[in-house]
């Protein structure tokens, strides 16, 4: 059995982590083994935040989690005395989740086969988002999901149209991490990071996006970024209120988007952008570079998304060996 447990320091933030649950998911199935998840776990502190709080009045979430992710949850730590346990080499979480992480699949050749198994998790999560009733396995109340969305279009949520870019810095490894995915991609090594008005009108204008409003979600280190494109006349800017700007409903409002703009390098982007090809949604900018004569342009697809992130990225240096 691999085994999901304990709290502390992880590996990486939210989009990291849900990589990490995600492939060791997919772990547990290349490898023949059960995955177990400890209640009190890192896992359900995460997921809970989000997803699998608000889903019936009977409280049988436990039940139905166990079913729809392939999936056993213990209470007790005396409930895995007695199984092998995989991956126990690694003495910490931090470790630990790093591995799953960076875990490439070695059994499973297929890129679609990897697309689509990550596609139907990605499904069952958002099937049963939590819409702010009820509290988690530890008692904490959840927040509603779509709390991003109602604080910025209100009454019209269910039928506004917008794009949404992601800002994201990286803090001091966000240019080496980007030049790392550029080589991989071909897309441009900072454009992403600084989301110059041009950049993003170069995406929008083609698409008649610009008449129609554009939302801002950004981790707040750069606010240059915000500044530009507030000054710029084309772009009719909207910044998520302080108190409905968090993880979950930054989420929801980039993936419910019409347009979104992201940056390669965040893994909290490229979530967002393999949920909503699993939703069935297209329009996602990640992987953009300049021709000759100074116009921008897609540089790979849709699978880009999955191929180069399944590349490992050491201290801001990459370096891939394609698994496909």
């Amino acid at each position: 059995m691999l085994l999901l447990k304990g709290n502390g320091e992880i590996y990486g933030r939210t989009g990291n982590n849900l990589q990490s649950f995600l492939n060791a998911l997919y772990y547990a199935r290349d490898n023949n083994v059960q995955l177990g998840i400890m209640a009190d776990s890192w896992v359900f502190d995460m997921l809970q935040q989000m997803w699998w709080v608000s889903i019936d009045k009977e409280d049988k979430w436990k039940e139905k989690f166990e079913t729809a992710f392939c999936v056993k949850i213990f209470i007790n730590p005396h409930e895995v005395e007695g199984y092998n346990l995989s991956l126990s080499k690694f003495e910490n979480n931090w470790a630990f989740t790093k591995e799953l992480f960076f875990y490439q699949q070695e059994i499973s050749k297929s890129l679609y086969d990897y697309m689509a198994f990550q596609s139907i998790y990605l499904q069952t999560l958002f099937r049963n988002y939590n819409n702010g009733q009820g509290t988690t396995i530890k008692g904490d109340p959840v927040q509603d999901m779509c709390s991003g969305i109602d604080a910025v279009f209100g009454r019209k949520s269910n039928a506004a149209i917008y794009s949404v870019i992601h800002q994201r810095s990286l803090e001091h490894y966000g240019e080496h991490l980007l030049k790392s995915v550029a080589k991989q991609a071909g897309c441009h090594p900072s454009a992403a990071l600084h989301m110059e008005p041009n950049y993003v009108k170069s995406i929008l204008q083609p698409l008649g996006m610009l008449k129609y409003p554009v939302v801002l979600i950004t981790d707040g280190q750069d606010l240059s970024v915000v500044m530009r494109l507030m000054n710029d006349p084309e772009i009719d800017l909207h910044l998520v209120p302080k108190n409905a700007s968090w993880i979950g409903g930054d989420i929801t409002l980039a993936i419910m988007s019409s347009v979104f703009i992201g940056n390669p390098a965040s893994t909290f982007s490229t979530f967002i952008v393999k949920s909503r090809l699993a939703l069935g949604l297209g329009h996602s900018y990640l992987f953009r570079a300049m021709n000759k004569d100074n116009e921008w342009y897609t540089v790979c697809g849709d699978t880009c998304v999955y191929e180069i992130h399944n590349c490992r990225f050491w201290n801001g240096v990459g370096h891939c060996s394609k698994p496909f």
